[in-house]
Formats: structure tokens, C-alpha cells, sequence
């Protein structure tokens, strides 16, 4: 028998006390402790860490500086097994590099699991720019072009990043300080113009023959261009060189 005040407790009467008042209790803490703890559970920050991750190496790999990846917060009620193997990332076919994206977050254990998380990936890359405005076929050199850290939140296509294929180029069009430079605004400088007078040079080596002559349309160098042999006043084709020269056969 059990005292506890002034009520007398006999074993039988405990047995009903732990069948019918403490039992359920009990299982209401299991339930409790199974809802909320995260005991089992892959950790949310883990997911998070390495979306940030992957989206600072795919960005870092195209050669953006300062990559800052923001992740969407996930749902706190989420719940998935914790993964025995390090979680794997994928993007889907043709996602961009920069701006807002969708990564996939993959666990490869006993009870796999796949999840897509929204992320926001923004950089800095270094960008050659006009440090002075330039008018159409203006042949670009290393004193007009200025190197700076520029803000991207999205991938530009067609920009020029690297200085080296910009000098020597020539202008297809007029741009203003400042201005980047793409792919489809630079051509190789024409070496030869219309109606110039040129140089003939046929042979090789140090049996060669020169004759002048006269350009019957532009050229760069390594096109093919027309030219009017002065001396014979017949048309021939040549190979136009870098220093203003045709080489004819």
C-alpha cells in the first residue's frame, strides 16, 4: 500500500492509475518528441550549405568573382531522412549560371530523396569597357580600354571579357565611354580598301617579283581580294596580308 496525503492507494487501484492516467501520457511524450525533434531528420542548414556551395562553384568555375548565393528559406515542417552519403547537386539542362535558379538537392542512400530548392546567385567579374567613346571602325587599342569590377546578377552573353581579343579589333559601330564590348560589335580591320593602291608580290623566298597594283574591294587579312595588275591592266585574285600586301600565285 502507498500513502501519498490522506488517500490510501492499494496496488490494484495503481495498476487502473498507470493504465488509465499515466500511459497516455507516456505516449504523448514519444508522439512529441517524434513530431519535434529532428533526431533522424537531415538537418535543413545542411541542404542550405550546400546549395550555397554548389552555386558559388558553378559561378566561380565561368570565372565570376564575389559569388553570393541567397537561398530561399526552407519549410521548418520539412522532414527527410538524414542521408548516409554526401548530398549531391544538379541543375536542370540549360539553367543559368547567375539570377534566379532552381537546385537540386539529392540524397543517394537506403531511402533516397530529391528536392529542389530556389536560390538567387549574383557575382562580380572583371569587364573591359571603353574608357573613352569610340566611332564606328575605329581600330581599338590598349590606351582606349579600362578594366573594372562589375555587379552581375544575370549571365550576358556575348560580352568580350578578355582584353587581349579586343585589342587590334575594329569598331562596327559607334560606342560611348563605359560601354562593354560584344562579340558582334568587333571585326577583324580591314588591311586593304577599296580603290587603295597595293603591292603585288608573287614568288617566294628571295626570288619574288612586285608590281603595283590596285585594290578592287576591301579586305582582311587572309581574304581573298581582287586586284588590277597596273602594269598588265588585268585583274588577278590574291591572299591579302597584314602589312597591306597581296601575294598573288
Amino acid at each position: 500500500m502507498l500513502k501519498q496525503g490522506g488517500t490510501h492507494y492499494f496496488p490494484e487501484q495503481m495498476t487502473k492509475i498507470w493504465r488509465f492516467q499515466l500511459l497516455p501520457c507516456l505516449l504523448l511524450s514519444a508522439i512529441c518528441q517524434g513530431v519535434f525533434s529532428n533526431q533522424g531528420n537531415q538537418s535543413l542548414q545542411s541542404i542550405t550549405d550546400t546549395v550555397v556551395l554548389a552555386g558559388k562553384r558553378r559561378a566561380q568555375a565561368l570565372g565570376y568573382d564575389n559569388v553570393k548565393v541567397q537561398v530561399r528559406p526552407l519549410d521548418e515542417r520539412l522532414r527527410l531522412p538524414d542521408c548516409e552519403q554526401p548530398l549531391d547537386t544538379f541543375m536542370p539542362p540549360g539553367a543559368p549560371s547567375l539570377g534566379a535558379v532552381n537546385v537540386g538537392v539529392r540524397c543517394a542512400s537506403s531511402q533516397p530523396w530529391t528536392i529542389y530548392v530556389r536560390a538567387h546567385i549574383s557575382a562580380q567579374r572583371a569587364v573591359p569597357v571603353l574608357a573613352r567613346p569610340l566611332a564606328r571602325n575605329t581600330i581599338i587599342s590598349e590606351a582606349d580600354l579600362t578594366v573594372i569590377d562589375q555587379p552581375i546578377d544575370m549571365a550576358i552573353s556575348g560580352v568580350v571579357y578578355e582584353v587581349e581579343q579586343i585589342i587590334g579589333m575594329e569598331l562596327t559601330r559607334s560606342l560611348d565611354a563605359g560601354s562593354t564590348i560584344g562579340v558582334n560589335q568587333l571585326r577583324p580591320p580591314k588591311v586593304i580598301k577599296r580603290g587603295q593602291q597595293v603591292t603585288l608580290v608573287a614568288g617566294a623566298g628571295n626570288l619574288q617579283v612586285r608590281m603595283q597594283g590596285k585594290a578592287l574591294g576591301d579586305a582582311t587579312a587572309g581574304e581573298r581580294v581582287r586586284v588590277t595588275n597596273l602594269s598588265s591592266n588585268q585583274q588577278v585574285e590574291g591572299v591579302a596580308n597584314s602589312d597591306g600586301t597581296v601575294s598573288v600565285p
